[in-house]
């Protein structure tokens, strides 16, 4: 699997996340510290380039899982 298919399943694992635990995107902003409109790209399938580890790490917090399982 290359680098893109690995941020597009990124990407496609925070939106089925957020889906399973009825968050809409300001609720996950404020929850995780993430800031909005990092979180509207990451919907659209985009990593954003100022994207870091403990943004990840954050969202894995809120979702209750292991940060590596974001990238499954």
């Amino acid at each position: 699997m290359g680098v893109l298919e690995m941020k597009l399943q990124f990407c496609e694992k925070i939106l089925a996340l957020r889906m399973e635990h009825g968050l809409i995107l300001p609720e996950l902003a404020r929850r995780s510290g993430v800031p909005l409109t990092m979180l509207e790209e990451l919907d659209r399938g985009v990593v954003p380039e100022s994207m870091m580890v403990d943004d990840a790490w954050r969202l894995s917090k809120v979702f209750g899982c292991e940060l590596a399982e974001l990238f499954r």
